[in-house]
């Protein structure tokens, strides 16, 4: 009886720690939501439109140098078409500011050192005095590799899923 006791709590610890193994996201998942949090709101998020110096001379090659630390050397050839600095430049134009949620983040494939994510992200438009003009969401696609012993991003691609309001 006190064997049959052991053997059932033997397999039940068993069973718990799989479950807790189980639950949770990988290290390798946490570490690319931050990142893909991190590159979107770089690019997307404006706090205070106000702030945002489209005049200024150094506006495109500050932001380029800030975006370009998130990807690989081969990803960042992406970046010669300055698409990222569109956001910020039309919310600054029409006075609004954009705020991100919470990155949901899909796994399709690992491999070695190469993760595949698809990842959606909601994307408040507020006005000047911050109200709510509309809500969107946007996904994408995203290949990462480790460099260093760090995330970066070899390819990415995202749109919204309907017009942002401008």
């Amino acid at each position: 009886m006190m064997k049959k006791m052991q053997r059932i709590l033997s397999i039940m610890m068993a069973m718990s720690l799989l479950l807790v193994a189980c639950s949770g996201p990988s290290a390798e998942e946490k570490d690319a939501k931050q990142l893909i949090t991190d590159y979107k709101k770089a690019m997307l998020e404006v706090k205070d439109y106000r702030e945002i110096g489209i005049q200024e001379d150094s506006f495109y090659t500050d932001l380029e140098s800030k975006i370009r630390t998130f990807f690989s050397e081969e990803g960042a050839q992406v970046l010669i078409n300055r698409e990222y600095a569109m956001y910020l430049a039309y919310a600054a134009k029409h006075k609004r500011n954009v705020e991100l949620g919470e990155v949901e983040l899909t796994s399709m494939k690992e491999k070695s050192d190469v993760f595949d994510y698809e990842y959606r992200i909601p994307v408040r438009v507020k006005d000047e005095a911050g109200e709510l003009l509309g809500e969107h969401e946007y996904q994408g696609q995203v290949k990462l590799t480790k460099e260093n012993g760090r995330f970066v991003i070899e390819k990415e691609w995202s749109r919204p899923i309907k017009a942002m309001l401008w």
